[in-house]
């Protein structure tokens, strides 16, 4: 199966938790590191799953959805998006700035984190961005076929930026699998079957100078 992907280089949130996030410095508290990958639970609190990733996780491709997504980082409210009608080709034009702050790139997909817990990992920003083309690129580049791709972090790239800096993960294919039952039982409702079009991979760029990858 190919897929095609769209990364724009030329509403309210989505999915279920828990929430897998990308961490390129550490959190405030030093309770998650730099370079890691955490699950947010409903009450906000972090584990460290980036030994999980390391070994390969299914990932839902046909769930990914992308598109523009606002937040002023007010606690307890939940980032505003504006999606594609479909990733194979990004087709929002980035609204205009709110209060001082930017719409940024931002994705959602469906992840198992184990046979029976599932998560979404659902991020905007310069480097979850990156990792997702990344991501996309090596889909492509496998060549591979089925619901789930077996997806292996193999480790990080470091972004720079005139002002600032940031990174993004790497990933591999491992192979390709059945769905587990935890993803069938817990897709959003408004995710989109993408299995029936055609992707491929676009050229990356990265303007987001402010490096900042986090809600």
């Amino acid at each position: 199966m190919t897929y095609e992907f769209d990364d724009g280089g030329s509403a309210s949130s989505d999915g279920s938790g828990p929430y897998l996030n990308w961490h390129a410095r550490e959190t405030l508290n030093g309770a998650i590191g730099s370079r890691s990958f955490s699950i947010r639970d409903e009450d906000g609190n972090r584990t460290d799953v980036t030994d999980v990733m390391q070994k390969g996780v299914p990932f839902d491709i046909s769930s990914l959805r992308t598109g523009w997504c606002y937040s002023d980082g007010s606690p307890g409210v939940a980032p505003e998006w504006l999606w594609n009608e479909s990733p194979a080709r990004f087709d929002k034009a980035q609204p205009e700035d709110r209060g001082g702050e930017r719409w940024k790139k931002g994705f959602s997909v469906r992840v198992a984190l184990s046979k029976d817990q599932a998560a979404t990992w659902s991020q905007s920003g310069a480097g979850a961005w990156a990792g997702l083309v990344n991501l996309m690129r090596a889909v492509k580049a496998d060549g591979g076929s089925g619901e789930t791709a077996i997806v292996v972090m193999t480790g990080h790239e470091e972004i720079k930026f005139k002002k600032g800096s940031t990174s993004n993960p790497t990933f591999s294919i491992k192979k390709w699998a059945d769905k587990p039952d935890c993803l069938k039982d817990a897709a959003p409702a408004a995710s989109e079957a993408v299995d029936k079009a055609k992707y491929t991979t676009p050229k990356a760029t990265y303007s987001d100078g402010n490096g900042d990858d986090e809600f």
